[in-house]
């Protein structure tokens, strides 16, 4: 197992690489963290000076990687300090943008999940996930998951999985539970419904037979006021470690976190959110 961690050094993202230490510790995976940079764009007439535009450049990456260093060290005591320094750290320094190199990072060292943290800010999905997460969830094919600056890593017991009973939310779902077979963990695919529908529980009843050996529950909501209030309301009231979401999902997530903001409940603020690939389609996030 390998998680890459993609990291700015901020309180959000320190937050975000102890829960990824936990994770890792829990999952027996490698860390991989990754802070990336991008140069300033110079030219000579901006400079005046030609023979001097190389010199820029090298000071700057020299500063880059001098605050690199710096905080490399800071994120290696803060995992002594949470006595998860047994947990391999694998630092890298990359120039250019964040998803770029991410991308080549997950083909070239087989990278089963990204982990980052997020400031979430009331608003629209960008603003909720942050730019860089949100680029990451569009940029690349493999599970993304969003750790809020407030929330705390407690071992995952309970996951809520939203599902339509589609044939790409089976294979999410087995994506998911491939992910946590470590964990004793329950696994809950929850629907809402306005009506009692037939065709939804034989597919639930052959998704419970497939995957026999997981802990996998179905939990049928009755449809209250709105699908996203309805989750909301089930998760105020039940524990919830991990939401899970495919891709396409972007405006029930939209909906769900909006509607967690008006009625302050937890979902926006603390839950952390694995945000799933829909089959090879890289989708519109």
């Amino acid at each position: 197992m390998r998680i890459l961690f993609p990291t700015d050094f901020s309180d959000a993202a320190n937050n975000a690489f102890v829960y990824a230490l936990h994770l890792a510790h829990d999952l027996g995976a490698t860390v991989y963290i990754l802070h990336t940079y991008m140069q300033p764009v110079l030219s000579a007439s901006h400079v005046g000076q030609p023979e001097i535009v190389p010199e820029v450049y090298e000071s700057y990456e020299l500063q880059q990687f001098e605050s690199y260093k710096k905080h490399s060290a800071f994120l290696h005591n803060l995992a002594k300090e949470k006595q998860l320094d047994t947990v391999p750290l694998t630092f890298l320094f990359e120039e250019g943008t964040v998803v770029s190199n991410a991308q080549e990072i997950i083909q070239r060292e087989h990278i089963n999940l990204v982990v980052m943290g997020t400031n979430r800010a009331q608003g629209f999905i960008d603003k909720i996930f942050g730019s860089n997460t949100l680029g990451m969830i569009r940029g690349v094919r493999i599970p993304v998951l969003s750790v809020p600056k407030e929330s705390n890593y407690q071992q995952i017991k309970e996951i809520i999985f939203t599902t339509l009973f589609r044939e790409s939310d089976e294979i999410a779902l087995a994506e998911i539970l491939q992910l946590v077979r470590p964990f004793a963990v329950n696994v809950k695919c929850v629907y809402v419904h306005k009506e009692y529908n037939p065709a939804i529980i034989g597919l639930s009843q052959r998704w419970k037979q497939k995957f026999e050996k997981d802990n996998l529950d179905f939990v049928f909501l009755d449809f209250n006021e709105s699908i996203e209030h309805t989750v909301n309301t089930y998760i105020g009231q039940h524990r919830v470690d991990l939401l899970c979401v495919l891709k396409r999902n972007r405006n029930f997530l939209e909906r769900i976190f909006s509607s967690s903001i008006s009625n302050r409940l937890r979902t926006h603020a603390i839950t952390a959110t694995l945000v799933l690939q829909e089959g090879d389609d890289p989708g519109t996030f």
